[in-house]
């Protein structure tokens, strides 16, 4: 009886310490590479969490497609390395820096557009940059857009966890 006590026992305490083990391998593995959850009413104005965003801008007509316009606020190096492809001119790179407004003069006309199509604006960036932020506030300020710009929380990563990114 004892026998049977003292395998019960270790056991118990072989199941516990995989039990740790695998909570300390999710806190320090996993963890920080999960995004944080995203309350859409905890953001500063202009700001979207992706699952506002995608239930917001789908299109009634094709609910496989968003009622979006993307602006890719990240490095030049990071767009070549990988980026969205979607077709008719739903996405255009503009980053700060010397060629900022050239970048946006290339795509301007169809930023414009977006309001008559009744699309929004999503600028993007890596979860460390503020490109974002900086890249939405210009073409806030040219007077010239309609339609809602927002900066997308989460940025890259969240792209890639919806499956939109190609890597």
């Amino acid at each position: 009886m004892r026998d049977t006590f003292t395998q019960m026992l270790l056991f118990g305490l072989s199941i516990l310490a995989l039990a740790g083990l695998l909570g300390a391998l999710d806190a320090f593995y996993f963890g920080p590479r999960r995004l944080p959850p995203c309350v859409q009413e905890q953001l500063p104005p202009g700001h979207i969490c992706p699952e506002t965003m995608f239930s917001s801008q789908k299109d009634p007509e094709d609910p496989t497609r968003y009622k979006i316009v993307w602006v890719d606020a990240r490095s030049e190096s990071d767009y070549e390395l990988n980026h969205l492809m979607f077709p008719d001119n739903r996405m255009f790179p503009i980053r700060p820096g010397y060629a900022m407004q050239q970048l946006v003069d290339a795509a301007i006309e169809r930023l414009i557009a977006a309001h008559e199509k009744g699309e929004c604006i999503v600028v993007f960036c890596t979860e460390s940059c503020n490109s974002s932020d900086q890249v939405a506030q210009e073409l806030r300020n040219s007077g010239l857009i309609k339609a809602p710009i927002y900066v997308l929380e989460g940025g890259w990563a969240a792209l890639r966890k919806a499956g939109l990114a190609r890597e």
